[in-house]
């Protein structure tokens, strides 16, 4: 599965990234909406997980859902995690921290 890890905070997507590809997946990483949504133009890309926080996260999701790409929207605050959720019905919250697994089970 490819994943396309949308994170302003570059730790904490290449700690993710290591840790899917550890798992056998492929992985993109951007650190903002404009370059994620480049990356989705790419095609090829199974699951989007986003930030709440990062620009254009709205977008981002709703032109993932369009492409048919599975979306998670994280975040460390869950109420926010969870409103952003709610405006984009198909994409699931999964607030920070949590570990791959936890994404990947999902």
């Amino acid at each position: 599965m490819t994943y396309l890890l949308v994170d302003a905070d570059r730790n904490f997507r290449e700690a993710l990234a290591i840790a899917l590809r550890l798992e056998g997946h492929e992985v993109r990483t951007a650190s903002d909406g404009r370059e994620a949504l480049a990356q989705l133009e790419l095609g090829g890309v199974a699951c989007c997980v986003a930030d709440w926080g990062v620009d254009e996260v709205d977008r981002l999701l709703l032109a993932a859902t369009r492409s048919g790409v599975r979306t998670v929207v994280t975040g460390i605050h869950p109420s926010l995690v969870s409103s952003t959720a709610r405006r984009h019905p198909s994409a699931e919250a999964l607030a920070k921290p949590f570990r791959a697994e936890e994404l990947t089970r999902r």
